[in-house]
């Protein structure tokens, strides 16, 4: 249903590759990806939590990041990209109550809302689905910073709720 950039720029359908299946059929609720270059776990992250946002009432997804830069790129060339080539019938299906530069909120028309956003804190709200985007960068940017996201970001999941720390 969502499409990616690839390496070479050409946009195309996404297909988990090996590893992100891999974790797919292992993942739990609270997981530890060990940070590997060019295996596309941030698109994969993203692209897995907007699908629950669009299919799941109430469902509320965040994902952060350790600065300005990352966190617009990661919404605009993941999320924000997958959005704006939806399949045109289904994305007639839902109705836009809020589109920022950093966070897309869905009224499903019976009262219900879902929302994904991405910023560089979460400690108010609730989610239903946090992902942290390098952690060990924001720890070495701001010791301050990490233990915020520990202390004040994942309490706002619960139990049955899923963090994903890259």
């Amino acid at each position: 249903l969502y499409k990616i950039q690839n390496r070479e720029l050409e946009l195309v359908t996404f297909t988990p590759n090996r590893a992100q299946q891999e974790f797919q059929n292992a993942a739990t609720n609270r997981n530890i990806i060990l940070k590997a270059r060019r295996l596309g776990f941030t698109t994969y992250e993203a692209l897995d939590a907007f699908d629950e946002v669009l299919w799941k009432a109430n469902f509320n997804a965040l994902m952060l990041s350790y600065n300005q830069e990352s966190q617009s790129n990661m919404f605009d060339q993941k999320i924000g990209l997958a959005w704006h080539n939806y399949h045109p019938q289904l994305k007639a299906l839902y109705k836009m109550d809020t589109e920022r530069a950093n966070m897309l909120r869905f009224n499903r028309g019976d009262g219900t809302f879902s929302s994904i956003e991405a910023l560089l804190r979460g400690r108010s709200g609730t989610y239903n689905r946090v992902h942290v985007s390098e952690m060990a960068q924001i720890e070495k940017d701001s010791k301050e910073k990490a233990r915020e996201v520990i202390s004040g970001t994942f309490p706002t999941v619960p139990i049955d709720g899923r963090i994903d720390v890259e």
